[in-house]
């Protein structure tokens, strides 16, 4: 069994978010994507982040309809700062033996991969899936000092559109990562928007067509929620 593991923020989940689960799931050849809101993300200020259980709800209503993607409350529930590592141990528990991990990254994440908490032990653990992301380019792995790392003209041809994906084992980085799993390069379709600009957007009241699933739309309009809060005074 091959499960794709795709946590964030997800304030709010958006089209974007989805479009990158189906990709990789059809790309990659997985039998579910575990889509995994962070309960207290370590890289966030708190203060921006919308309560779990608002996040929690809008990734449920966001993946119905989507067959093999699936919304996990396991961080949620787990309570604490969410470090991915403890959640991939835990899914190691609840998975029979022999299941295939494959953790999805945007390339933005994948850049500070390093300063995550057991990186190295990670990639024993996991493939990791790394998909394009807006502002940045794959070439941009060049830059990172890893022996041996991915060569810049192939990860030109997947900047250009020349190539969808590249898969390298992961003892090709270096870095110390791990010689049996896999580093997965893909191109997915550009969606030029951020959870940001849609919080951004709709604290003047206003909406996003078509970048918000219907139903995570409606729950956001019926609970007011990143309004901006208008002053007293």
């Amino acid at each position: 069994m091959k499960i794709g593991i795709f946590g964030g923020t997800f304030n709010p989940i958006h089209q974007g978010h989805l479009a990158i689960a189906e990709e990789v799931l059809k790309s990659v050849g997985l039998d579910w994507v575990l889509l995994i809101p962070a309960g207290r993300p370590p890289h966030k200020k708190e203060r921006k982040v919308l309560p779990a259980k608002h996040r929690m709800e809008m990734a449920r209503l966001a993946v119905q309809g989507h067959k093999k993607i699936e919304a996990s409350d396991l961080e949620i529930a787990r309570g604490g700062k969410s470090y991915t590592i403890e959640t991939v141990k835990a899914l190691e528990r609840n998975y029979p033996k022999g299941t295939e991990f494959y953790l999805i990254l945007g390339l933005d994440a994948f850049l500070e991969f390093p300063t995550w908490r057991s990186p190295k032990e990670l990639t024993t653990r996991c493939h990791i899936v790394v998909v394009s992301r807006p502002g940045y380019r794959f070439s941009d792995l060049s830059r990172l000092d890893f022996p041996g790392r991915p060569d810049p003209e192939r990860l030109n041809e997947l900047d250009a559109g020349r190539r969808v994906r590249l898969d390298l084992p992961l003892a090709a980085v270096g870095h110390g990562l791990s010689a049996g799993n896999r580093l997965i390069l893909i191109r997915v379709p550009a969606h030029d928007v951020s959870a940001t600009q849609i919080r951004d957007h709709l604290s003047g009241g206003k909406r996003f067509k078509n970048l918000l699933p219907p139903l995570v739309e409606s729950y956001i309009m019926n609970h007011s929620l990143y309004r901006r809060v208008k002053s007293s005074s």
